[in-house]
């Protein structure tokens, strides 16, 4: 009898060590879609932080949105890795990268496009753009732009953000260039863009726009292998540095972040006493979105009083992943009198609730520098004015999905302007001043003119054609 049990304690060791050993890891790809955000499962919390590794599933990313179109390109929902695939050499994660030098410190310059973070990158004496999101566990490549010397490194079957299975390829990037620095055995998964168009790349160098397209992402693995890093998006600067001691010296406001499937997360609290754990993506524009199970446990906690911060209800779907769009819900409009993250209130936010996971994203950065630590798995938010920080931002009132590869309004806010000029969720865009529109690529591509009224002519559910006219905020 004694024997028995030992031997099944024995097998719930093994089991349980196969988890730890074997996470899934959270990688994100990006695309230019309007009001993207990742969806997940739901997340059990207990005392700030959840249950387990398992409650949390791919990045959630955000995308802060003025008059219905994104200001770039936006962050697509985090596609989740699994170890093992099904046909073909297995992939595993790996943290190690081996790098030229040692003891340096090397600073970056970078872009800060429409909310987004831009590194350059050079692999093979090509020149690369890459958004540095902090979201994506691993590097990504896509299909349409392949990088010439990458090494196939077998298969991952991925969970995209809306919980669809799919199996992608991961590859081993060649010798790649950063600053001075040049990082050999960079992982990358490979996935197909979510909206096609024509790969930045592939654009003469004159006609490549700011913001509107990456060539590829680069991933928190960059500093996972060790490296501390500092964004300073006022001084467009990316500091690296292998010295663990290089920033002890400057303030800043220290907060404790834990990874889950090698993604970094920290504790916020979106009202009263209500703790939450929050992905750090810088892969999403949005300063906060809050995850809708997180916040019905908020409302249960809270009672009556969370009534206060709602402004709004509506049905819809606004979040996109690699494989699909999300499932028709609910959404939750909020205005937060304060938010706290990193030890400072951020106050008067407008967000919204998201079935992907509770997540800040770069928009913090507007507000402050922020200072990585990994070995201490640590952050340090430096503010750029006095706290608390006012953001008195505007709420996102209308978001665009594809319904069959057509361009179809996902969400639109009850008491915001195009739901006013005659935007309903699931009319189907169907010309634009007179002109065809053929394709959600086609639609995100359109050359809209800001502060110019357009004529949109739409398919409404019940199979009529209307014209409304909107301005392009």
């Amino acid at each position: 009898m004694r024997q028995a049990r030992f031997f099944r304690r024995i097998i719930i060791v093994i089991i349980t060590f196969s988890g730890l050993i074997l996470p899934a890891v959270s990688v994100r790809g990006a695309a230019s879609a309007a009001a993207i955000l990742g969806a997940a499962p739901s997340v059990s919390v207990r005392g700030g932080f959840p249950a387990s590794a398992a409650a949390i599933l791919g990045a959630a990313p955000s995308v802060s949105v003025r008059g219905g179109f994104p200001a770039s390109a936006a962050s697509v929902g985090a596609s989740r890795p699994l170890p093992y695939s099904r046909n073909g050499a297995p992939a595993r994660y790996s943290r190690k990268l081996a790098l030229s030098a040692k003891n340096f410190a090397d600073t970056i310059e970078i872009e800060w496009e429409r909310g987004q973070v831009y590194v350059p990158v050079e692999m093979g004496g090509r020149h690369y753009r890459f958004l540095f999101d902090t979201g994506a566990a691993q590097s990504v490549v896509y299909a349409d732009t392949p990088i010439e010397g990458s090494k196939a490194a077998g298969y991952i079957r991925s969970h995209d953000a809306v919980g669809t299975v799919n199996q992608v390829p991961m590859v081993i990037l060649p010798p790649m260039t950063l600053g001075h620095i040049t990082i050999r055995g960079c992982q990358a998964t490979v996935q197909q863009r979510p909206v096609q168009q024509r790969p930045v790349q592939q654009r003469p160098v004159q006609q490549r726009p700011k913001g509107w397209q990456a060539d590829g992402i680069l991933g928190f693995n960059i500093i996972n292998s060790g490296l501390l890093a500092k964004i300073d998006v006022r001084q467009r600067l990316l500091i690296l540095t292998d010295r663990k001691k290089f920033f002890n010296h400057e303030q800043g406001f220290d907060t404790r972040y834990m990874l889950k499937f090698f993604v970094p997360y920290l504790e916020a609290s979106p009202f009263g006493n209500y703790r939450e754990p929050v992905l750090f993506d810088t892969g999403s524009r949005r300063l906060y979105a809050m995850n809708r199970q997180s916040f019905d446990a908020c409302a249960a906690m809270a009672g009556s009083a969370i009534d206060s911060q709602v402004e709004g209800r509506s049905m819809g779907r606004h979040a996109i992943g690699h494989f699909g769009v999300e499932p028709l819900s609910e959404v939750v409009f909020l205005h937060l009198s304060r938010f706290r993250v990193c030890s400072v209130d951020f106050c008067n936010l407008h967000t919204l609730t998201t079935q992907g996971e509770s997540h800040v994203g770069a928009a913090i950065l507007e507000y402050g520098a922020m200072i990585i630590n990994p070995r201490k798995k640590r952050m340090r938010f430096q503010p750029f004015a006095n706290i608390p920080v006012s953001v008195d931002n505007e709420q996102l009132d209308i978001a665009f999905v594809a319904d069959h590869g057509m361009p179809c309004v996902g969400l639109v806010w009850e008491q915001g302007e195009p739901y006013r000029r005659g935007f309903r969720q699931g009319d189907i865009i169907v010309a634009i001043d007179g002109n065809e529109v053929s394709s959600f690529s086609q639609f995100v591509a359109w050359p809209f003119i800001i502060g110019h009224e357009h004529r949109f002519t739409v398919r409404g559910s019940d199979g009529r054609l209307h014209d409304i006219h909107w301005i392009r905020l």
